[in-house]
């Protein structure tokens, strides 16, 4: 527990050494954006679950490796640049510096246009409309000011049978026994 607790300490510390920094090709500060991405997994069928598998599914836990985008502006658009990325370490914290502006995180499934036959199987049902009004709206607004943002936390609940983060899918396959 010490050495997780010396861990976070010093992803913190090294990500936010300078309160603000400035670029050295131009007079735009930068800021520090900092948070933690965690993950959960529901309890999704079977055998009668054990009171360790229910606590186990309502707490979240770390979500490492997890990518997220930055496109300038407060909409996600076809032709968006994206400005930046980062990714969550081991311990689902992450860290980028940005300069004041209004950035949409997006998500990896925003990235490039969206298929609602890309999704819908046997198995899988997608609702359209919310599909296209999903991939529309960031995942997170975020606003940069003038300091930094070191608090941000997102979490994942994961559905039962699904692969991905899209909240427009339904599962309609068999359930297990």
């Amino acid at each position: 527990m010490k050495l997780y607790a010396l861990l976070i300490i010093g992803l913190f510390t090294a990500c936010m050494r300078a309160k603000n920094v400035v670029n050295a090709s131009k007079t735009t500060p930068l800021y520090t954006v900092s948070g933690k991405v965690q993950q959960q997994f529901p309890y999704c069928g079977g055998a009668r679950p054990t009171r360790e598998m229910l606590i186990k599914a309502t707490n979240p836990v770390a979500f490492p490796n997890k990518t997220f985008y930055l496109r300038n502006g407060n909409t996600n658009t076809e032709n968006g640049t994206i400005a930046k990325s980062f990714t969550t370490n081991k311990e689902g914290l992450f860290c980028v510096k940005l300069s004041p502006g209004t950035y949409s995180i997006i998500l990896e499934e925003q990235l490039k246009a969206i298929h609602p036959e890309d999704y819908r199987s046997e198995n899988q049902k997608v609702n359209e409309q919310c599909l296209i009004e999903w991939w529309k709206k960031p995942y997170y607004l975020l606003e940069v000011k003038d300091q930094n943002i070191i608090s941000l936390n997102f979490t994942f609940i994961h559905r039962c049978f699904l692969t991905t983060d899209i909240p427009c899918i339904t599962y309609t396959g068999p359930l297990p026994h």
